[in-house]
């Protein structure tokens, strides 16, 4: 048997008798809902019925955190966190958040056991590494967003009418400040680049020429080079899981976008892809990825895993052919910053280098490429001394 009673506006209880004790008494479960009016109370009445008499329900007050993970795992998919996010949800939560607090019946987590989480990592010996120190404030971040993520479900879920991490304070992250070329850098080290091994060419190159990330580099094949509109179509990236290897994903923020690239590099590209088809050719039945064709591969088409360019870049950094150049040591996603502000710099739309880049907002152009250029700085103090010249 099965009724809902009437609790206030928009406020129903979900009663289910589930059989009777020694006595007679009728044994019920109880489940208060919103529902607009009383024909929606009763789908989700029928629905409540339903997962009691096939054993998925639970009661709340009985899941512990170690539950609600189990439940969170299965129900997350890819469309709600990336599958590298969740790997790295998972490992938080395994190695920080169960041995803490795991057995924790969910209904007993407040606010203080979030807090406490988030300042215990703060400490030396916070590190997974055996390193001394503190982590750092981006991995304290993402150890509260994992945590948080997980509570947010149970909400979601109806576990729990409030989620106790939404409102705890973390430190503010303090990203290294990028390094980028100057044009007369940029040129000296293009004049260089073309002393690099035929690949390397290629990659540096369209890394200053795309302003693409090293995972959409790696993941290019050659049906996404587009020699009719010159340029390529940045639709993809590869990542890397544990104990799985390389695989495909969608882009940063998911935004497929084609850039228009120099003629010389299309050359080279025309080329590569020569190389690439003959590759595959003499792979014949040993080829590792069929149906692709990446640019960046051995001879087997297995693809360059993105983290070995910037690994590449690390050791190219300290080789003496480097130094012999006496340019600044950056990062290889340096190069990316250094294209798109030298677009900047030429005067290339906000909304253009926008879309070159990738980004999701116009606003993190703006906060990247937008300020603190000394050209426009120059400029900007001409225009306020002439108003006041004009004034004087």
């Amino acid at each position: 048997m099965a009724y809902i009673e009437r609790r206030g506006k928009n406020s129903f209880r979900l009663v289910v008798t589930i059989g009777y004790d020694e006595k007679g008494t009728p044994l019920r479960e109880r489940q208060t809902v919103k529902a607009k009016n009383t024909t929606e109370a009763k789908k989700k009445l029928s629905l409540f019925e339903a997962e009691i008499l096939t054993g998925k329900y639970v009661k709340p007050e009985k899941i512990t955190l170690n539950k609600l993970y189990d439940e969170w795992l299965k129900n997350i998919t890819e469309d709600v966190l990336s599958k590298r996010t969740k790997n790295e949800y998972v490992n938080v939560f395994e190695k920080r958040i169960k041995p803490l607090y795991g057995h924790m019946k969910l209904s007993e987590v407040k606010p203080i056991h979030v807090l406490n989480f988030v300042n215990g990592l703060k400490k030396d010996g916070a590190r997974l590494d055996g390193k001394k120190g503190s982590l750092s404030t981006s991995s304290i971040n993402n150890c509260y967003k994992a945590f948080n993520h997980i509570l947010e479900f149970a909400k979601k879920m109806k576990w729990i009418s409030e989620n106790p991490g939404a409102d705890i304070d973390t430190p503010t992250v303090h990203h290294k400040e990028t390094e980028i070329y100057s044009t007369n850098e940029l040129l000296k080290f293009i004049d260089y680049v073309q002393c690099l091994s035929f690949r390397w060419q290629v990659i540096i190159t369209l890394a200053l020429s795309s302003a693409a990330r090293q995972s959409e580099i790696a993941a290019l094949e050659a049906k996404h080079v587009d020699f009719q509109r010159g340029g390529i179509h940045i639709n993809q990236a590869l990542s890397i899981e544990k104990g799985s290897g390389v695989f495909i994903k969608d882009t940063k923020n998911k935004r497929k976008r084609f850039v228009s690239l120099p003629v010389q590099l299309m050359e080279l590209l025309k080329r590569l892809i020569r190389i690439r088809k003959q590759e595959e050719l003499k792979a014949g039945e040993y080829i590792e990825w069929p149906g692709h064709l990446f640019l960046f591969a051995n001879e087997f088409g297995r693809p360059l895993r993105p983290d070995s360019i910037s690994q590449w870049w690390g050791r190219f950094m300290k080789s003496d052919q480097f130094n012999k150049l006496n340019l600044r040591h950056i990062r290889f996603h340096d190069l990316r910053h250094s294209s798109l502000t030298y677009l900047s710099e030429k005067g290339l739309r906000s909304k253009a280098v926008q879309n070159r880049a990738g980004h999701a907002r116009i606003t993190t152009t703006f906060d990247i490429y937008g300020h603190g250029v000394e050209s426009d700085e120059k400029i900007a103090a001409e225009f306020i001394g002439e108003m006041f010249k004009n004034n004087a």
